[in-house]
């Protein structure tokens, strides 16, 4: 495993734990819950965690290019910037390069 996958899955398992506690401590200390009350639970971890993935993957990737997919010039980078972006699992926040093509005046914010 790279290096660079050795951090992520340490991000990954550090973040995964707290969203453990935290579903612990909506629990409390109840020992009698429903089967509703488990799977409600159970669910909203599970969305959470999947955001938390999901956020973490996106903003691990880096641009496959620094052409513009348009027209193939050359991309400017113009800094971080954060985005909301909604995925099928839920919305997350990501900070990335946004770049900026110097023929067409595109702009991205990978992955596109």
């Amino acid at each position: 495993m790279t290096k660079r996958n050795e951090d992520l899955e340490a991000r990954l398992l550090e973040k995964a734990q707290l969203a453990i506690r935290e579903m612990l401590d909506q629990k409390g200390n109840r020992h009698n819950l429903t089967m509703s009350e488990m799977e409600k639970m159970v669910g909203e971890f599970e969305t959470h965690l999947c955001e938390i993935v999901m956020q973490e993957l996106a903003e691990d990737s880096e641009p496959t290019s620094q052409l513009c997919p348009d027209c193939g010039g050359k991309l400017r980078s113009k800094g971080k910037r954060k985005r909301k972006v909604v995925t099928v699992r839920g919305e997350i926040e990501v900070e990335r390069d946004y770049t900026i093509c110097t023929i067409c005046g595109g702009g991205y914010f990978p992955p596109r």
